[in-house]
């Protein structure tokens, strides 16, 4: 790759540039993140006479936190496009808009699906050994497998169900990335706006299909390979339609950074 286009030195310094900045404020996040994860955990362990959390509740608190947190963290990427001052000197950062766009991206997508589930799994068992203390039940710690090791039952088509889940929860990320890249004030609240207008039209535009024009009475024929017609069809099309939204918005985020550099 040219050295104009990426350079592993200068995504370095990127790299700790970025650090050196906002170390404060990433410590300040982090005691802050622990620190809710341990009152809500405690709270909740109240409630329940204070019998000591198990895997489920592990699971659940999981996806509560890391969801929510997730989508904060990333509706807020290019925090330099806030304004116009900073957005100055962002652009006159020395590296290439690669590096710069895979810096955001990796660092984001870095926290959200390995810091933020890492944190919460040592934040759950240090609040469990420390009501143990006081309490006379046994808290059974989690393991770290947990983090990626679910209870899936035994079905069919599992790969490509899996797959579908996985191209759900990474456009996600990618569509509050993409929102960040492209809206300059309120990024995260704007973002859920355009999604939600979104999702009223494509929901109004496929009941006028299938229903008031009859689409959905229609039985395809072997020759209509665009028309799923089994279970396994269903899912091959949805998921091959998320693994090209995903490349689309972010090609849109790249060309979003790449103006603004004009």
């Amino acid at each position: 790759m040219s050295n104009n286009i990426f350079s592993g030195k200068r995504f370095w310094l990127l790299c700790k540039q970025h650090y050196i900045q906002n170390n404060q404020l990433l410590l300040l996040g982090t005691v802050a993140y622990i620190g809710l994860i341990m009152i809500i955990l405690s709270f909740v362990q109240m409630a329940n006479d204070l019998t000591p959390h198990d895997l489920e509740i592990f699971q659940n608190f999981l996806i509560a936190f890391v969801g929510i947190f997730g989508v904060l963290f990333v509706g807020y990427s290019f925090p330099a496009f806030r304004s116009k001052e900073s957005t100055i000197n962002y652009l006159m950062v020395p590296s290439s808009v690669f590096e710069k766009f895979i810096f955001e991206f990796v660092s984001r997508a870095g926290v959200i699906f390995i810091l933020l589930p890492l944190i919460f799994w040592m934040s759950f068992n240090m609040q469990g050994f420390f009501f143990s203390i006081f309490i006379a039940n046994i808290f059974e710690p989690v393991g770290v497998q947990y983090l990626v090791h679910l209870d899936i039952p035994e079905i069919d088509n599992i790969f490509w169900i899996s797959t579908m889940i996985g191209s759900w929860i990474f456009l996600a990320f990618v569509l509050g990335f993409t929102g960040a890249a492209m809206f300059t004030k309120q990024p995260l609240v704007k973002t859920l706006f355009c999604i939600a207008v979104i999702v009223i039209f494509f929901i109004g535009y496929a009941y006028i299909v299938l229903e008031e024009l009859g689409v959905g009475k229609y039985d395809p024929t072997e020759s209509m390979w665009l028309i799923p017609r089994n279970e396994l069809g269903v899912f091959q099309f949805f998921t091959a339609a998320l693994l090209v939204a995903n490349a689309v918005f972010l090609f849109v985020a790249f060309r979003k950074l790449k103006e603004r550099e004009v």
